[in-house]
């Protein structure tokens, strides 16, 4: 018999572990039921959290939150506990209602959690700026914010009605150090189309998130280029596309802007500060570039 990886062990012993603290009833303290307690698992769920609810509301969000170098609120995600994610975090926060992401795999428990008195919320990834909206309001609601929060939608949402008062016809391709890119049917792609922006990546029949090919890329470059994650380090494997001679040619006689990584968050309502950045840089580009026909 081959023996099992430490790993496997640990893995069920962690479930044993999740098992166990279910049969022994542990649950939620009662609370508000207008204004329930909430923790997070993920990154995304974090960012949504900790842009519409109270401050007494959170009890804990994901390690990633705190990071600053990936996430645009880490001094907001501070003051809080940090989690891994897992179901043992969501027994011991004990929230009424704990986000995760669609692909989270505590979800086989969640509900025998609910028999606890959690209730676990899985997020939708957006694919459209409204999207990300409509999540934000319906989450917002559910956990007595709807309100409050409406108003921010509504701020949101006249901030990216005025940058699309300007037409920015130039074709721009987003770009990642290890070549990724974002076709059509991304919120990317949605926001390059609101802002009058035409994406490279969608014209040549890419969807979703993918590699951008550099043989398309030198064949048909760019009006500008939008880097993103440019400004962290990566490993040689990961960003060996990103240091390629072609590409830091074509960087070199190509105007390029560029986003932090800790800038682009998931789609919601921290997207905006993002557009407006990415219009401020494009405006400011030389009025004798043309995009191309």
């Amino acid at each position: 018999m081959i023996p099992s990886h430490p790993s496997e062990r640990r893995g069920r012993g962690r479930t044993f572990l999740v098992l166990a603290l279910l049969c022994l009833g542990v649950g939620p303290a009662s609370g508000d039921a207008s204004r329930p307690t909430v923790m997070s698992t993920d990154f995304c769920s974090d960012l949504l959290l900790l842009n519409i609810a109270a401050p007494e509301q959170i009890l804990s969000v994901s390690r990633r939150s705190r990071d600053p170098r990936v996430s645009p609120v880490a001094d907001l995600a501070r003051p809080y506990p940090s989690n891994r994610g897992g179901v043992e975090d969501v027994l011991h926060f004990k929230p009424d209602i704990a986000l995760v992401y669609q692909g989270w795999t505590g979800r086989r428990h969640a509900e025998r959690l609910a028999g606890r008195g959690t209730q676990i919320i899985a997020l939708p990834y957006p694919k459209r700026w409204s999207d990300g909206l409509r999540t934000t309001r319906e989450i917002a609601a559910r956990i007595g914010r709807g309100e409050a929060v409406e108003a921010k939608v509504a701020v949101a949402e006249r901030r990216l009605r005025a940058l699309a008062q300007r037409s920015r016809p130039y074709r721009l391709l987003y770009l990642r150090p290890n070549g990724g890119t974002a076709g059509e049917g991304t919120y990317i792609d949605d926001l390059f189309r609101l802002l009058g922006l035409r994406n490279l990546a969608a014209e040549h029949g890419q969807s979703g998130w993918g590699r951008f090919p550099l043989e398309t890329l030198v064949s048909a470059p760019p009006d500008v280029f939008l880097l993103g994650y440019f400004d962290q380090t990566q490993s040689p494997a990961r960003s060996a596309y990103g240091r390629h001679p072609r590409l830091r040619a074509m960087l070199e006689r190509t105007p390029v802007i560029g986003l932090p990584g800790n800038a682009w968050g998931c789609g919601g309502l921290e997207l905006i500060d993002a557009a407006e950045r990415i219009a401020e840089q494009l405006d400011a580009l030389s009025p004798d570039l043309a995009p191309s026909p």
